[in-house]
């Protein structure tokens, strides 16, 4: 069964489904999936500003363009970084294949290549888009006035999630695992594509864009509160890759526990066959890449993970029309279901625990409380306060 075993790329599944032997290269499973997450969770964050702005909530707003200005100096570097790097690793894959193949990630995130071919095709790129730019000079250059809405600007909060969550994800996961710090130290690229602490990115981005709404004189909790339902969405999907890559966001062992009837067999073990951490025992007759799994079946969490999450996505994404009158309330009652899932998922999953106050409970159990704690007092002030846009029709 596809589920009962993990995938390190996408090519290992596209094996498995149609018995081709392409290598285990990137894009592996994770990552791949991760940003399928981010373009689901961002269309719908884009529409909710939009709804929003709609409303009068958000301010239109808009802003001046020029085009025909001729040769960009920016632009040209751009498409020359782009040209180097496609002529690096394209070119030199063409030269020397096994570098590649060798080691597929690593040649990709580092300077293994072909610098003479990188060079060249920047020198391309970058001339194309010079005489491009200078053909289509015009004198004077031509304004346009184009829409710069809160929903517009959805990729600047993309880059803050995107960097944001990945530093403040690996942040948290080295305080509460300090022999992964050596890894990221040794390879910062590499290490990224698991060990990472979905509430330590949580964290950091939520700083940064409140941060980021306060310096662009942004309402702070609608626009919050556009945000948190995908978030949901989009953890719920990024959660299928842990489990699709075996990355190690698994469960206790499930051996000596007792199955409900109602659960399926792959919802209540396994052993992650070909996980991309390579933990576990050699996998009998394995020729592929990656041939360990584990000793024992596993609690498959992230499945549970994916499918709470789901619910409560569904919860939150169906209250907020309702809701848009008292901004925050859906931002509170997002971090009481987040810190009431993560605390409750957290009694099956491997972790360290730590003992404070008497209470022998994980890292992440002691930041869900904090967060159902904040969570509900959002929410009982947000839903107690009288607001200006109380006449707003849904």
């Amino acid at each position: 069964m596809l589920l009962l075993r993990a995938y390190a790329s996408i090519w290992d599944f596209v094996n498995t489904i149609f018995g081709t032997k392409i290598p285990s290269m990137p894009p592996n499973t994770y990552g791949f999936i991760m940003a399928i997450a981010f373009i689901v969770g961002f269309f719908l964050a884009r529409n909710e500003l939009a709804r929003k702005t709609k409303l009068g909530i958000f301010p239109r707003a808009t802003k001046e363009i020029y085009e025909g200005q001729g040769i960009m100096l920016g632009d040209v570097l751009l498409y020359a970084l782009i040209g180097f790097f496609l002529g690096l690793k394209i070119i030199g894959f063409y030269l020397d294949s096994s570098s590649f193949f060798t080691n597929p990630q690593r040649y990709i995130i580092s300077m293994q290549g072909s610098m003479p071919g990188g060079l060249l095709v920047a020198l391309v790129l970058a001339s194309l888009t010079m005489y491009n730019q200078w053909k289509n000079k015009k004198n004077p250059p031509e304004k346009k006035i184009i829409s710069n809405n809160i929903e517009d600007r959805i990729g600047d909060v993309l880059v803050i999630c995107m960097i944001g969550g990945v530093l403040g994800s690996k942040l948290l996961d080295t305080l509460d695992s300090p022999e992964t710090l050596s890894d990221f130290l040794s390879d910062p690229f590499g290490s990224l594509t698991s060990g990472l602490s979905v509430l330590g990115g949580l964290f950091t981005v939520s700083i940064l864009l409140i941060g980021y709404a306060i310096k662009n004189k942004i309402k702070v909790l609608p626009f919050t509160d556009s945000l948190s339902p995908p978030f949901f969405i989009g953890y719920a999907v990024g959660r299928l890759g842990c489990q699709f890559s075996g990355d190690g966001c698994w469960g206790i062992p499930s051996i000596g526990l007792t199955k409900p009837s109602f659960i399926p067999d792959f919802l209540w073990g396994s052993t992650y066959n070909h996980n991309v951490n390579r933990e576990g025992v050699l996998i009998p007759g394995c020729n592929e890449d990656y041939c360990m799994k584990l000793a024992e079946p596993h609690l498959p969490t992230p499945l549970y993970e994916t499918i709470f999450v789901s619910l409560l996505f569904l919860i939150l994404w169906s209250l907020r029309k309702r809701l848009t009158v008292h901004p925050g309330a859906i931002t509170g009652l997002f971090l009481v279901f987040n810190g009431m899932e993560r605390f409750l998922i957290e009694f099956v999953r491997i972790n360290n625990k730590y003992n404070y106050f008497g209470f022998e409970l994980s890292q992440a159990q002691y930041m869900s409380i904090f967060m159902i704690l904040i969570g509900a007092g959002l929410s009982f002030w947000a839903m107690r306060r009288k607001t200006d846009i109380s006449t707003i029709q849904n």
